[in-house]
């Protein structure tokens, strides 16, 4: 299974709040990364909730939702969620329906089938998407199947 780094709060947005894209407005210059992330439509997807915390995500959020999460109320440096890839974003792409609030435009990972792992499993974060290490995977797969 590959994972993605995602800066906190993201994740809590993806697990709480209904986000269902993942804006990555850098791709639309790399092709090799549009290429991993075409790749990605149809399969799982583990989250790797980064150690970067995102203030302006933190502004947003709490806009949109009315909390505040800071650094020390989210789990950091560990995969928080699994979630299932049904699409890629391109600039000039229409919004999917309900995620307005979500997707600014760009490049993005549409995202559905989110999983919330009872135990965060620690990992070190990525730039780019990466195979999970098996001693990880298969600390995630054990937690899916458990909750299935």
């Amino acid at each position: 299974m590959k994972f993605l780094s995602v800066s906190t709060p993201w994740p809590t947005a993806i697990a709480r709040f209904g986000k269902r894209v993942e804006n990555r407005g850098r791709w639309a210059r790399l092709p090799g990364r549009l290429t991993q992330a075409r790749k990605l439509v149809g399969h799982d997807l583990a989250i790797q909730s980064s150690q970067t915390h995102d203030p302006d995500g933190v502004a947003y959020l709490k806009r949109l939702t009315g909390r505040t999460f800071k650094k020390t109320d989210v789990v950091q440096g560990a995969v928080t969620l699994v979630v299932r890839v049904t699409g890629l974003l391109m600039p000039g792409d229409p919004c999917p329906t309900g995620q307005e609030a979500w997707y600014f435009g760009s490049v993005a990972l549409v995202l559905d089938n989110v999983r919330v792992l009872p135990k965060p499993v620690p990992l070190k974060g990525s730039l780019s998407i990466q195979d999970l290490p098996a001693d990880v995977e298969r600390q995630v797969l054990e937690q899916l199947a458990g909750a299935a």
